[in-house]
């Protein structure tokens, strides 16, 4: 009887192929923990970032999540609808038909965009509604519901900036301009993520979101050093808390600009509560 050689390295392939189906099922189960959610996913045209959001809708299609599709014209040619089909997505809505956008908006839970463009995200920086793409983000945004996109194809330093050039040295200024609509786009309350974080962002949104998560903290009172309850929350106060966390407050208190920012960043779930 032969005794199997155990210092043949294993094949590279394959050890790859078993990270990733174990990765998918933490993640499935991670999706399949929450209550269903309702999602709404925008695909334009833009390659980067097609890999992630095709991984998330296996994901939430497989946990039962009631997931939309928007595409617009050029993520049809680009992306593909039958592409998105096979990833698990049934409820697919095309650039000719008619979207009740205030409705949508009011209905889902989050909003995702795996594929933000350059030109999309200077749109959005520029409070721009002028397409059904741009109107249901910042619709969202209006609607105080978490939306968030992969910036890789929007950053002029990174994958965005290559599509024209091999380097980042050509039109400083512009690319300088560019880089600043991310920044506004994050002040706004978008969720930028690179496109190896998605999924995982859109996990943490689920239980975020989720009413009944056991897996959330509790909710603990939000005191100042001096042990009291702030009247007026900066974003100071809210440095040491994770994202996710469930925090007590006064119905009486105030939050700053930057606060609110924070509570959005790191989405913080604020229980206003009578004392």
């Amino acid at each position: 009887m032969t005794t199997p050689n155990t210092d043949q390295p294993l094949d590279q392939a394959m050890i790859d192929q078993i990270v990733a189906r174990v990765v998918a099922l933490v993640r499935n189960r991670l999706a399949t923990a929450v209550p269903p959610q309702r999602v709404l996913m925008l695909y334009s045209g833009a390659s980067t970032g097609y890999v992630a959001g095709m991984e998330t809708i296996k994901m939430l299609t497989a946990a039962n999540h009631d997931l939309t599709v928007i595409m617009t014209a050029s993520a049809l040619y680009v992306v593909g609808e039958d592409n998105v089909r096979q990833a698990g997505a049934r409820h697919i809505v095309g650039p000719d038909e008619w979207v009740d956008t205030p409705g949508m908006v009011r209905e889902i839970d989050m909003l995702l965009v795996p594929t933000l463009s350059m030109s999309t995200a200077a749109r959005l920086a520029l409070g721009m509604m002028d397409s059904l793409f741009s109107t249901l983000i910042l619709g969202a945004l209006l609607n105080n519901k978490p939306v968030i996109a992969v910036c890789d194809g929007a950053d002029p330093y990174g994958n965005g900036g290559l599509i024209f050039s091999d380097t980042f040295e050509g039109a400083p200024a512009l690319r300088q301009t560019m880089s600043n609509y991310l920044g506004r786009l994050i002040e706004f309350g978008i969720n930028l993520v690179q496109a190896d974080g998605f999924v995982t962002a859109v996990i943490n949104q689920l239980h975020c979101t989720a009413q009944a998560d056991p897996e959330l903290p509790a909710a603990v009172p939000l005191l100042t050093e001096n042990g009291r309850f702030p009247t007026i929350l900066t974003a100071a106060d809210l440095s040491g808390h994770a994202p996710g966390s469930r925090l007590h407050l006064p119905a009486s208190t105030r939050l700053t600009p930057l606060a609110q920012d924070i509570v959005r960043q790191r989405n913080l779930r604020l229980q206003f509560i009578n004392k």
